[in-house]
């Protein structure tokens, strides 16, 4: 008999935590925080007191409610190992030291992130490695993010896979996901966050933003991209590069997309991303694209007021575009250029993201026009309007409906347990599916039962 038991992720979307367990072994898949705007973030519910019995954790990717309870459940009491790939592992130290600045120690502190960084245990893809007597795991290309993996659970001869986060296009950095091809997989999860929507061919976005820019550029306009740092940064830069790669456009890239394009110059590898990509860098004599002279990093090697630097930028004439954190428009230095550049009628917000309810991005979204910044240590906070022109544009690093259902139906598993999605969305998912097998949409802590 197979226990799994959900401890987030379950009817929403964060803290992704799902323990594994018959009577002799637990295995938990991934170990993230759930992070809410203007909120302190919530951990994994209840999951603490499994911390000692755990004889083993794998985490799919890096993203924050995928990995931020990693440290928590190392500090609760689990000493063995914490298995991922090796962008994974660095990409994690990264949020993890970001995490302590913005936070503080409230889950977590400093020890017990060297400590749980210690435990990592790096894997490749298609590599099959040993959890506990009886149970192994081996990771497949998620195409998600660098590094992004599913799992298949080989569990005493009984299989369980995993998606994790997957993405069904193809994207300038990653081809699609990969999955196993067996015939025999027993219970798949699956995560449903775009149950609800299809979403274009991903060269119908890249090529509208393009236009774009350009039309904004037409009007002596200044085009400003918020983007998140991890996966969508890295992806706009490489539509960029290739667009304006011989043309005179300063292209700015600002805040903590820095950092984790040196983790993508380290693994720009074939065996991390896709050989499209390696071949237009090799063809154009770029190590990695965001190499390209336009590209301009906005650090304090530029200006030490970094602030004021941010206000030339957008007050150039020059065929200029921002690409810069935070990607819900909550903070960092894209509050300096919306502070310097949002009022002006010929500008271009250029939205490359979902926006949760409660952010400033979904604020503009909805049609508000004036927004509070609470940057450079203002506590009543700044008011400024929006008078730019905004567009959203449909970037997505998860599974499009249509191919979700696809791949699901091509696995045929018994039993399907839907996660990572609002509840109506893994219900339209099942109603797609009424193809026999079982489908189940779990709730937080209460174990789904399956017998041998």
């Amino acid at each position: 008999m197979i226990k799994i038991t959900m401890f987030g992720a379950a009817k929403e979307i964060g803290r992704s935590a799902i323990l594994v367990e018959d009577k002799d072994t637990k295995i938990l898949l991934d170990c993230g925080l759930k992070i809410r705007p203007k909120k302190p973030t919530e951990k994994p519910e209840g999951l603490d007191k499994y911390a000692k019995e755990l004889q083993g954790v794998v985490i799919s990717h890096a993203h924050f409610d995928h990995s931020g309870y990693i440290p928590g459940i190392v500090r609760a009491g689990y000493e063995g190992s914490i298995h991922m790939t090796q962008p994974t592992r660095d990409i994690c130290e990264i949020l993890f030291r970001d995490h302590l600045k913005i936070e503080g120690a409230r889950f977590w502190n400093e020890e017990d992130m060297y400590n749980s960084l210690y435990q990592v245990a790096n894997h490749y893809y298609e590599e099959t490695f040993q959890l506990a007597d009886g149970v192994s795991a081996t990771f497949y290309d998620a195409g998600h993010i660098l590094g992004s993996a599913s799992v298949l659970l080989d569990w005493k001869g009984q299989l369980i896979f995993y998606t994790g986060d997957i993405n069904t296009f193809e994207t300038p950095y990653h081809d699609t996901n990969k999955y196993p091809t067996l015939e025999d997989i027993s219970i798949l999860i699956s995560e449903a966050t775009n149950g609800l929507r299809d979403l274009p061919d991903r060269e119908v976005p890249n090529q509208a933003l393009v236009r774009a820019i350009y039309a904004t550029h037409k009007r002596e306009g200044v085009t400003i991209i918020p983007t998140f740092a991890l996966g969508r940064g890295q992806e706009i830069e490489a539509i960029l590069a290739q667009e304006f790669i011989n043309k005179p456009f300063n292209i700015y890239v600002d805040g903590m997309i820095l950092k984790m394009n040196n983790v993508y110059r380290r693994y720009f590898h074939e065996y991390w991303v896709s050989k499209k990509i390696l071949e237009w860098c090799r063809e154009h004599r770029l190590e990695v694209p965001f190499d390209i002279p336009n590209f301009i990093p906005v650090n304090r090697n530029l200006a030490d007021d970094l602030d004021s630097f941010r206000k030339m930028i957008v007050s150039e004439k020059k065929l200029t575009v921002v690409l810069s954190t935070s990607g819900m428009l909550e903070g960092g230095p894209i509050h300096s250029y919306l502070h310097y550049a949002a009022e002006n009628p010929n500008y271009l917000i250029a939205i490359s993201g979902y926006q949760v309810e409660g952010t400033v991005g979904r604020e503009i979204l909805d049609g508000s026009r004036e927004i509070t910044l609470f940057s450079w240590g203002n506590k009543k906070g700044i008011k400024i309007r929006i008078n730019a022109e905004v567009r959203q544009f449909s970037f997505s690093g998860h599974a499009q409906r249509n191919e979700l259902i696809k791949m699901i139906k091509a696995i045929n598993s018994e039993k399907i347990v839907f996660v990572h999605g609002v509840e109506e969305s893994a219900h339209h998912l099942k109603e797609d599916l009424a193809n026999g097998a079982e489908i189940f949409i779990p709730d937080i802590r209460k174990p789904l039962v399956f017998p041998d």
